[in-house]
């Protein structure tokens, strides 16, 4: 289970596991594991008043002789029978979400690049189980003729290793059972181990339109050491609950809007969370990283029509990782990854800027440039995002870092067979960017206007510009 983390006057909430009430605790501590000690106490009186609580208690039972609850809601229970290990992998999630379970790349600490693991969720009322190989946090990607990413085995040499033996999802609840032998053929894989403790890994996330994990939003970020041999059998689960879950209010979305913009940056930055990409764009956040224009996370751009543009492009130039490798295109989908796609898919796709072709007909990225990123300090961990009220306060905790290299220049001219709305995406991974609206001109009152009524925020993309907050609405002057 996660740790507490460094909170400075919060008010924190804690959720007792299971069927837990206060009615059956009488003391709780908060107790520092590392050093030995207790923080603080409270003794909790035996006649309190308490209103009834609204949680909802699931209870699940499995025939597993061992169960290690990984987080409230994803456990997993097992057994070892000679050299094969049966698994039985239970969580509380959604219907187009996933769960994963494996080894972790590193033996001392969980981590995802370098690991192995089995990725499970429902089709209907079918179950998938499927191995994956695990070299970068990015979707799986096709560059240079090599596959990267979170990847099927096959797709990188391996076998499927994973023997299914039962799926079914009752009361919202996933339930999986699948057998593996401890030790593979397949050098990808790693070993179960028959003796001694072993550092796993395991998320939760949602499943893209193609039914394939994208950028988990839990996941074991702290030790979680399990001895699947052990000869004493424990079962450390309980049962899940379930609340009513409050909808985070998303950031303003940003609309940069001003006429006399001929110039933007594009870099890259963390997708926000529930209250950033995901809830401006509808779109869920596949890779973790999104578009970053003129410092605003997936803004609307308002261009003119038979006018000259440019973009200063700041994505990454490596096309040996595919974190690293996003030159920027723009296309008439909302998606992007093009390059990522079947001959037969991109017959259906516009590319309008930021690609070139061969003399032998092949596409390719015309504006990489060199890798700049909004980053996650360490001492803040993104699922904390959430937290964050307003974007302002969310990018200001930020690092910005710059690799070597130069920008690359996009530049294009929207002609008038470009559609009304276009999008700037990834060349290489999907959901990162957003619209660009393209006006015969632009009309700053209409622009003003829509985003009061919607509740959005609107900025003029100049560096002489001074901001006033006016009915609801961030209201761009140019400087005298």
């Amino acid at each position: 289970m996660t740790p507490l983390g460094k909170y400075d006057k919060k008010t924190i909430t804690l959720e007792l596991p299971g069927d837990l009430t206060v009615f059956t605790v009488d003391w709780l501590a908060i107790y520092d594991i590392a050093n030995d000690r207790v923080l603080g106490s409270i003794i909790i009186p035996e006649e309190l008043n308490v209103p009834p609580s609204l949680v909802k208690i699931i209870p699940h039972s499995n025939s597993m002789p061992n169960c290690e609850q990984l987080h409230k809601d994803l456990q997993v229970s097992w057994e070892v029978f000679g050299d094969q290990i049966t698994m039985e992998l239970t969580g509380q999630v959604g219907e187009d979400d996933y769960m994963a379970f494996g080894m972790s790349g590193s033996p001392s600490e969980p981590v995802m690049v370098g690991g192995d693991a089995v990725v499970v969720h429902m089709d209907g009322y079918l179950g998938s189980f499927k191995d994956y190989n695990l070299t970068s946090y990015m979707p799986c990607t096709h560059l240079l003729g090599q596959h990267k990413g979170v990847c099927y085995d096959d797709l990188v040499g391996g076998a499927q290793d994973y023997q299914e033996f039962s799926h079914k999802r009752e009361d919202g609840i996933n339930i999986f059972t699948f057998r593996r032998r401890l030790t593979t053929p397949d050098p990808g894989d790693i070993p179960y181990p028959d003796s001694g403790e072993a550092m796993i890994i395991w998320a939760l996330g949602h499943l893209d339109i193609n039914r394939n994990p994208t950028m988990h939003y839990a996941w074991s970020k702290f030790k979680q050491p399990i001895e699947f041999t052990r000869k004493a059998t424990e079962r450390k689960c309980f049962s899940f609950t379930r609340s009513e879950k409050s909808i985070p209010k998303r950031w303003k979305p940003v609309h940069l809007a001003n006429p006399a913009a001929k110039e933007f940056t594009a870099t890259l930055g963390p997708d926000g969370g529930p209250r950033g990409y995901e809830a401006i764009t509808g779109q869920h956040s596949e890779t973790g990283l999104s578009w970053y224009i003129n410092g605003y996370l997936s803004p609307d751009i308002y261009i003119k029509r038979d006018a000259t543009y440019r973009i200063m492009v700041q994505g990454g130039s490596n096309p040996y990782d595919p974190k690293s490798y996003h030159p920027l295109i723009i296309t008439d989908e909302p998606r992007g990854a093009y390059s990522q796609l079947s001959d037969e898919e991109k017959k259906d796709i516009r590319v309008l800027a930021g690609i070139g072709y061969s003399v032998r007909g092949d596409s390719r990225a015309t504006a990489a440039g060199r890798l700049c990123l909004w980053e996650h300090p360490k001492e803040l961990d993104r699922r904390k995002d959430v937290e964050f009220r307003t974007y302002e306060h969310f990018r200001n905790a930020l690092h910005h870092e710059c690799g070597e290299g130069k920008a690359a220049v996009l530049e294009f001219k929207p002609n008038k067979s470009w559609p009304d709305t276009v999008y700037y995406n990834s060349w290489t991974g999907p959901n990162m960017g957003w619209r660009i609206h393209i006006l015969d001109e632009i009309n700053t009152e209409k622009i003003l206007a829509a985003a009061a009524s919607g509740g959005n925020s609107v900025h003029w993309s100049s560096l002489n510009t001074l901001l006033l907050w006016l009915t609801g609405v961030w209201l761009a002057v140019l400087a005298v």
